[in-house]
């Protein structure tokens, strides 16, 4: 939007100039400048209107994800946040931040807490963050070895409410690692499916 007022300042001051050369005693055509600044300002509400419409499309059409564009796997993600921090595995989670699917990695030590955010795309960090811990639970840690793979848990959401997947957590919950799917469906709205990370066996649907 700068660049467009400075254009029409640049279009005002060609005029002003022209109209200096053409004599002392004339002035410049006010109406023809009125007429630039006003094209140059319907240009920048056209064009605010078209990134506007831009973005509200590009963030509708990404709240949802399929299994096929993700490019790294649950276990990558933890595999890659172990590799950033000795700990005991809290949580993980798929989830769309600020428009970028991302996985979330909680985990923790006797001494301290540690969650990473990274890229589904190429599992670089895009955020990381580790404080003191004074609340150290086993009841929460679990292996994500010893639950389903994410992919199968969210197949067997899908296929359960024939919607699409707006991301999932897993953690441990009363001594049992489960996964709660958040599933998109056209008819009955926002559904969560609850899944038995250990079996693969649905627990609850929440409509």
């Amino acid at each position: 939007m700068e660049k467009r007022y400075k254009l029409a300042s640049a279009l005002l001051s060609a005029s002003l100039v022209m109209a200096a050369c053409g004599g002392a005693d004339e002035n410049p055509d006010s109406a023809e400048v009125d007429e630039v600044v006003e094209e140059n300002e319907e240009l920048a509400s056209t064009e605010d209107s078209t990134e506007e419409s831009s973005g509200q499309s590009s963030e509708d059409s990404s709240d949802t994800i399929t299994p096929e564009d993700l490019n790294h796997d649950a276990g990558e993600a933890v595999d890659a946040a172990s590799g950033n921090f000795d700990g005991e595995l809290v949580e993980v989670e798929l989830d769309n931040e600020d428009n970028q699917w991302v996985y979330k990695v909680d985990m923790e030590s006797e001494s301290e807490e540690y969650e990473t955010v990274l890229s589904v795309e190429d599992l670089s960090v895009i955020d990381e963050q580790t404080e003191s811990d004074d609340d150290f639970d086993t009841e929460e840690h679990f292996n994500y070895g010893d639950a389903i793979p994410a992919e199968e848990a969210v197949q067997t959401a899908m296929d359960e409410t024939n919607g699409e997947l707006e991301g999932w957590t897993l953690d441990k919950d009363d001594g049992q690692i489960q996964y709660d799917v958040e599933i998109k469906n056209g008819d009955n709205g926002d559904v969560d499916v609850t899944i038995n990370a250990e079996n693969g066996e649905i627990v609850e649907t929440d409509d």
